[in-house]
């Protein structure tokens, strides 16, 4: 077991903290669950998009923060904890540290004075903050979507791999202000997927065909 664990002295307001983490768990599908006896938030089923796995806790000032996935061999069925490094799905591991990263610049950005956090009790006047944004990722979805739509007709494998990462950032960006363009990238994401997979069973009964002729 390999986590990724940060721990970092933040000196916050407990609400700040909280409207901090609810923002981001939110925003990037975090549901509440539970592992080995462990209080942890999950995102993602497998089918598509890489399971992960994170738990969290503020005391005293200091922030601590832990991430993993593990295996998955049926949607919502999983298996032990992956590495967080490591040259297998380094891409979207490392994506899901970035995020990570992301959400400590929020915790540490600057606060005024006695300012409380909208929507909650707290001294002095509210102020807004600044929250997990995931708009940029709706045009990255879309792009991978349409690459992966175009490829699906020429080298399904292309189609699949761009089709689901079409799907994977138009499902980050759902959320945010750019949610027509995530829904439009998920929905030709899933299209470039089946059509991709539908062209790979053609190329095989063609193939077999010919072998069979």
């Amino acid at each position: 077991m390999a986590r990724y664990i940060r721990e970092v002295q933040l000196d916050r307001p407990d609400d700040f903290v909280q409207y901090i983490m609810t923002d981001f768990l939110g925003k990037h599908g975090f549901r509440l669950g539970e592992f080995k006896g462990e209080q942890v938030y999950c995102a993602g089923g497998g089918l598509i998009e890489i399971p992960k796995f994170l738990s969290w806790g503020y005391q005293n000032g200091v922030f601590h923060v832990e991430a993993w996935t593990r295996n998955c061999w049926l949607p919502g069925v999983y298996g032990r904890e992956n590495a967080m490094t490591g040259w297998m799905g380094c891409v979207p591991k490392n994506a899901y540290k970035k995020d990570i990263e992301e959400l400590i610049s929020l915790l540490y950005q600057p606060l005024p004075q006695d300012a409380g956090v909208p929507g909650m009790q707290g001294a002095g006047q509210p102020v807004y903050v600044r929250g997990t944004d995931t708009s940029r990722y709706a045009t990255m979805a879309l792009i991978f979507a349409l690459i992966g739509l175009i490829a699906g007709l020429i080298v399904p494998l292309i189609g699949v791999i761009f089709g689901a990462l079409g799907i994977t950032y138009g499902n980050k960006a759902k959320n945010s202000p750019k949610k027509g363009m995530a829904t439009a990238a998920l929905v030709i994401g899933i299209i470039a997927v089946v059509i991709s997979v539908v062209s790979w069973g053609i190329n095989i009964f063609v193939t077999m065909r010919i072998i069979m002729w």
